[in-house]
C-alpha cells in the first residue's frame, strides 16, 4: 500500500480547491461581464472563450466530485478503491487544467504575434513552449489513467517538465508585451494613447506574472516531494493553476471596456497596437 495519508494528500489540496473555487466565481462574473460588454467580437472568438469557459466549468466540477469522493464517500473507508486509486474526478481535472493552460497561452500568443509585428522566432517560442506543456501534460494524464496512484501525480518528471514548461512560457510572454509596448518604444505617441499603450502594458505584464508565480510555486514544490512531510504540497496550486490562467485571460479581455469609456474611442481602435502604429 502506498503511502496515502489524507493529512498530506488532501490538506494542501483542499486548500487549492477552496481558492479555486473563489477564482471560479470570479472567472464566471467576468465572463457574464465579457458577453454583456463586447458584442462586436467575432462568434469564432467568442466561441473560444466560451469553449475555455467550459473547461474553467468541467475542472470546477472534476474538482468538487474529486472531494466528494475523498473525503465524503471514502471517509473512514479501508477499501483498495478509496486508500490505494485517485477518483477519476482526479484524472479529468489534470486533462482539463492541461487543456486551459494551453489555450491561454494559445490566446497570448496570437495577442504577441500581433504586437511583435508577426515575429514569427517570438511567437514560434511560445506556442512550442505551450505545444510542449500540453504533451507533457497529457502524457502525465495517461500515466494516471493506466495506474491510478497518487505517486504518478505527484512523483512523475512529467508533470513538473510541464509546469517548467507553463513558467518559461508565461516569462517570455510578459518579457515580450513589456519590451515591444514599453515607454521607451512608444516615446513619441501622442499622451492619451500612450497612456492606452502603458496599461495595456501593465495589465499585461501583471497578469502574466500572476500566472507565472503559481507555476513556478508548482515547480518548486515538486523538488520537496520525496520526503513524507510536504510530499504532496504541490496539490494547493495545482488545482488553483488552471483557474488562475483562466482568469487571466478574462482579464485582459475585459478591461477593454475601462480603456474604451475612459478614451471614448470607437470600437475598432481597441484592438492590440502593431508596432508601426505605436512608433
Amino acid at each position: 500500500m502506498v503511502d496515502y495519508s489524507t493529512d498530506l494528500v488532501w490538506g494542501p489540496g483542499l486548500i487549492g480547491f477552496t481558492i479555486a473555487t473563489a477564482f471560479y466565481g470570479t472567472a464566471f462574473g467576468q465572463f457574464i461581464f465579457y458577453m454583456q460588454s463586447f458584442p462586436r467580437d467575432t462568434k469564432k472568438f467568442k466561441l473560444f472563450i466560451m469553449m475555455v469557459f467550459s473547461f474553467g466549468t468541467l475542472h470546477q466540477y472534476a474538482l468538487i466530485g474529486m472531494f466528494w469522493s475523498i473525503l465524503i464517500s471514502c471517509r473512514r473507508s479501508t477499501s483498495l478503491q478509496c486508500t490505494d486509486e485517485l477518483p477519476w474526478q482526479m484524472l479529468l481535472a489534470v486533462v482539463v487544467s492541461t487543456w486551459i493552460i494551453f489555450a491561454v497561452q494559445c490566446f497570448y500568443a496570437h495577442r504577441v504575434w500581433i504586437i511583435t509585428e508577426y515575429n514569427r522566432l517570438i511567437t514560434g517560442i511560445i506556442c512550442a513552449l505551450a505545444a510542449a506543456s500540453l504533451i507533457f501534460g497529457m502524457i502525465t494524464g495517461g500515466l494516471l489513467l493506466r495506474s491510478r496512484s497518487p505517486e504518478v501525480l505527484f512523483g512523475t518528471k512529467w508533470t513538473q517538465f510541464a509546469t517548467l514548461a507553463n513558467a518559461l512560457c508565461d516569462i517570455i510572454i510578459t518579457a515580450t508585451v513589456w519590451w515591444f509596448l514599453r515607454p521607451a518604444r512608444t516615446g513619441n505617441v501622442r499622451s492619451k494613447s500612450k497612456n492606452y499603450i502603458n496599461e495595456l502594458t501593465r495589465i499585461f505584464v501583471e497578469m502574466g506574472l500572476f500566472s507565472c508565480l503559481v507555476a513556478i510555486t508548482m515547480a518548486v514544490f515538486y523538488q520537496f516531494q520525496n520526503g513524507v512531510i510536504g510530499r504532496y504540497y504541490s496539490a494547493a496550486p495545482g488545482a488553483l493553476i488552471g483557474k488562475t490562467y483562466l482568469n487571466s485571460m478574462m482579464a485582459v479581455l475585459n478591461a477593454r471596456k475601462s480603456i474604451r469609456e475612459r478614451k471614448e474611442v470607437d470600437d475598432s481602435t481597441m484592438e492590440l497596437p502593431t508596432i508601426p502604429t505605436i512608433r
